[in-house]
């Protein structure tokens, strides 16, 4: 016999809505105008259910930015510059910021940053880490 599970199944389709409604507030105001409870709200959805997909702000915003830019290929510095002066650079340059402060967020950024990491076989990348997020 099947065991029960708690609460109400999940929709199929709310991650698509949550992420379209997160991604449209990040475009319009960036990471610090992203409110989880206004998501909520225009992907009809319980902010609950954000939580039970992604287990932060930071999470959500670095999720939306891996769909939305394209993997790095080839020089990994080049690509690097290219997300950091897309339309989604400020949302990256703010959870560099918030990683300061952030264990969690830190944890995020640098598996959002990872494929970068290797730029270059001079160590640029090593030291591009060291100096955007301390380490």
């Amino acid at each position: 016999m099947p065991m029960a599970t708690r609460g109400r199944p999940r929709r199929a389709e709310a991650d698509a809505e949550i992420l379209a409604a997160a991604s449209a507030m990040l475009r319009a105001g960036g990471y610090r105008e992203l409110s989880l409870d206004e998501v909520a709200r225009r992907a009809g959805t319980a902010k609950s259910s954000i939580y039970r997909r992604w287990p932060s702000k930071a999470a959500l915003a670095a999720e939306i930015v891996r769909r939305e830019v394209p993997a790095p290929e080839g020089d990994a510095v080049a690509a690097f510059e290219a997300l950091m002066n897309g339309p989604l650079g400020g949302v990256v340059a703010s959870l560099i910021g918030e990683a300061q402060e952030s264990a969690e967020t830190r944890s995020i950024v640098l598996e959002l940053l990872s494929p970068y990491r290797a730029a270059g076989d001079d160590g640029l990348g090593p030291i591009l880490f060291r100096r955007l997020l301390g380490n």
